[in-house]
């Protein structure tokens, strides 16, 4: 009986090391927020699908409430399968959780993406905001937001 016990403790403990080695995180700090009110939403996409504005189709969306003279915001996604990955910012001014736009498309409200892309006469495409998330790995970005104002 003390070696069945011996010998499921070990495949355990196998077991939950192995699902430990399997996972990534990602540490997103929002900078350059210039006004306090709504809130921020940080969308992990893995697929190009709804990317970089329909962040129902992201595979995690966190959402931080903006403080009195937050100009900083953090979000850290954790338990991540290693893959490719790219991110999407939105400071949601009017709590609608949506990236609001003007007639012609461009967004009213602050966004940012990950690898620094912009918007230019379109939205950033998954393939040019896309970084690779290894197993085990614990990444740092810094997405900074871009006002059209």
């Amino acid at each position: 009986m003390t070696s069945m016990m011996t010998l499921f403790s070990i495949i355990f403990l196998s077991v939950a090391q192995a699902q430990e080695v399997e996972i990534a995180s990602l540490e997103v700090r929002v900078e350059g927020i210039k006004d306090q009110k709504g809130e921020i939403g940080v969308a992990l996409f893995n697929h190009k699908l709804g990317y970089p504005t329909h962040l129902e189709h992201a595979y995690e969306t966190e959402w931080v409430p903006l403080q009195e003279g937050q100009k900083t915001a953090d979000v850290v996604f954790d338990t991540i399968p290693p893959g490719e990955y790219a991110v999407s910012v939105v400071h949601d001014t009017n709590g609608n959780r949506l990236v609001d736009r003007s007639r012609l498309g461009f967004p009213k409200e602050g966004v940012g993406f990950s690898n620094d892309q912009k918007v230019t006469l379109r939205a950033p495409r998954f393939e040019n905001a896309k970084m690779a998330l290894s197993a085990g790995e614990n990444k740092k970005i810094v997405i900074k937001l871009d006002y059209r104002d």
